[in-house]
């Protein structure tokens, strides 16, 4: 059995040795695409197809890897769960963007994502998906009250954190205020809004605020937020899921920019 010739070293693990695992066809094939963040060690099943099982040999050959060709049963007992797909990945801790490098390279109007205290990792793992889908050029996260990039949230970005920068800062306040000595106006969601989105022009540089799942965004960041504005709703239950409504406000940004 061939191990990859990386030198592992003492590298920081993504978790615990439960939680460093990062499995499922696109989370582990978008890692080996994108070759940003280092993988230790890499098990495929011998069950794949002749095709997804070169291509998979491929990019990891690309990027000083050799896999381990491995029965399911291997990998299930590696990551506790059946669910692999016939793709399982050791991960190194995830490599967060840098916030000066990244707020110096914006474009002229950027697109940018902050998230305000979402704790949920599946929450956040499909807005990383949407802010990737409809363009975002990044996203920010707080060090504290906010969950960061495990393997669940990896997962349920389907590998979408591979594709945008995300930056985490110590404090959100702060981050909005350069935001806006840039020129990047900043707009929050919030159910409580009286202007809805679809009145607000996102064609210019812009910032959308996702708050907390059960009690939006902090008064610290909405003081500083040149607008609030709200998903309009013919429904009766009080508010949208976090990651829909991210879906929804990132789509209306695409919308609007053509």
């Amino acid at each position: 059995m061939e191990r990859h010739s990386r030198g592992k070293g003492k590298q920081k693990l993504l978790g615990s040795h439960q939680k460093c695992w990062v499995w499922g066809r696109n989370a582990v094939m978008e890692t080996l695409a994108a070759g940003k963040w280092r993988i230790l060690d890499l098990y495929l099943s011998r069950f794949l197809s002749p095709d997804c099982l070169s291509q998979a040999q491929a990019l990891a050959e690309r990027g000083g890897l050799v896999p381990v060709v491995e029965d399911p049963e291997v990998l299930a007992r590696l990551c506790h769960t059946t669910e692999h797909q016939g793709y399982l990945a050791r991960m190194t801790d995830f490599p967060y963007a840098d916030a000066e490098r990244l707020l110096a390279a914006l474009p002229a109007k950027p697109f940018c994502v902050i998230l305000d205290g979402i704790q949920d990792p599946f929450n956040f793992g499909a807005i990383i998906r949407s802010a990737e889908i409809f363009g975002a050029d990044a996203i920010f996260i707080g060090e504290s009250g906010q969950v960061g990039v495990t393997s669940m949230v990896v997962r349920s970005s389907a590998g979408a954190v591979n594709r945008i920068p995300i930056v985490r800062v110590p404090e959100l306040a702060a981050l909005c205020g350069e935001l806006k000595t840039k020129g990047i106006r900043l707009v929050a969601a919030s159910e409580k809004a009286d202007r809805d989105l679809s009145g607000f022009d996102f064609a210019t540089g812009v910032s959308i605020i996702i708050g907390n799942e059960g009690v939006g965004p902090r008064p610290a960041l909405l003081e500083r937020c040149d607008a609030v504005v709200k998903i309009p709703q013919a429904g009766h239950i009080g508010s949208l899921n976090a990651a829909v409504a991210a879906g929804i406000f990132f789509y209306e940004v695409r919308r609007q920019r053509g």
